[in-house]
């Protein structure tokens, strides 16, 4: 699954963003894109971890600020690696369609 992550110092790197997401996500890769403003890099981020935790880590980060810049992640759409942590639902809080 990924997750682009805006927001970052020019000084941001691969490594640096891996090891700041750690305790959130299980970060598979990082690629960092350096397009536009110098200061003002983005990163795309492979994380292996289940839709719901992704979405619940992203919206409890939401707004935090790092060195006095916002940070935004933002899940992008269509994505063919996702899956749900369904197994850990009660019956009644999940649909079964066949």
């Amino acid at each position: 699954m990924q997750v682009i992550l805006s927001g970052l110092h020019c000084d941001a790197c691969e490594d640096s963003v891996t090891e700041g997401l750690k305790p959130f996500f299980h970060v598979k890769n990082v690629s960092m894109i350096r397009e536009g403003l110098e200061d003002n890099p983005w990163a795309l981020i492979e994380v292996h971890d289940s839709y719901e935790h992704v979405w619940n880590v992203c919206n409890q980060l939401r707004g935090v600020f790092h060195r006095g810049k916002k940070l935004h992640f933002y899940i992008p759409l269509h994505q063919e690696d996702v899956f749900h942590d369904f197994h850990n639902l009660e019956p009644h809080q999940r649909i079964n369609i066949l």
